[in-house]
């Protein structure tokens, strides 16, 4: 979440839900695959080689899998190993204001985290006066969209320096260093969506 604004390069596994997450995330999508194949528990475990009480406690998120026993379970009752780690998509998602997390002269606050179905997530960033952040790449084929709500952000990408006014937005290739600047006596706010890709 807020990695993203920090200098050092994000972790790959920093992107993705916190293991008492996944865990819920495959013991839900565990028990549609079975129930949507009519299965027991006990034809799992037959098919699965894996034993009746651990698919339960998979199913109930009191364990987490490792890679071997969801490979058998995938292979037992022919389901994707993708269709188990996939979170369900929320059809609607509401985020209140929250307490803003500072970084020096930056506060951010995580609108939307990492979501694996859409490769993107996005903040709300205030940059005090005269503050500035600087940011590494954030990988091959990243773009960073960023939305001016108040006041005017001075962005600089390599040699290049660009001003985006109130109500104006900025996107860019976000492979190489970038730094974000308020140059002026009063707050900035922006929105920024960082697009990972596919």
């Amino acid at each position: 979440m807020d990695k993203i604004f920090m200098p050092e390069e994000l972790n790959s596994d920093e992107k993705f839900a916190d293991s008492e997450e996944i865990t819920g995330i495959i013991g839900a999508n565990l028990k549609r695959a079975r129930h949507e194949r009519g299965l027991s528990l006990d034809e799992v475990s037959a098919r699965s080689n894996v034993s009746k009480s651990m698919l339960s406690d998979i199913e109930r998120g009191r364990k987490c899998p490792t890679v071997a026993v969801l490979y058998k379970i995938c292979e037992g009752i022919l389901v994707s190993l993708p269709s188990l780690l996939k979170a369900p998509e929320k059809v609607v998602e509401v985020v209140r204001n929250q307490e803003l997390v500072k970084h020096g002269s930056v506060d951010v606050q995580a609108m939307f985290k990492y979501d694996i179905n859409t490769s993107m997530e996005s903040h709300k960033v205030k940059i005090a006066p005269h503050g500035e952040f600087p940011a590494d790449s954030h990988g091959p084929g990243v773009w960073e969209y960023i939305f001016v709500i108040e006041g005017k952000l001075t962005l600089i990408i390599d040699d290049e320096t660009y001003e985006i006014k109130n109500g104006e937005a900025v996107k860019f290739l976000a492979n190489r260093k970038h730094t974000y600047s308020n140059r002026t006596d009063k707050d900035l706010w922006v929105y920024d969506i960082i697009y990972y890709g596919v």
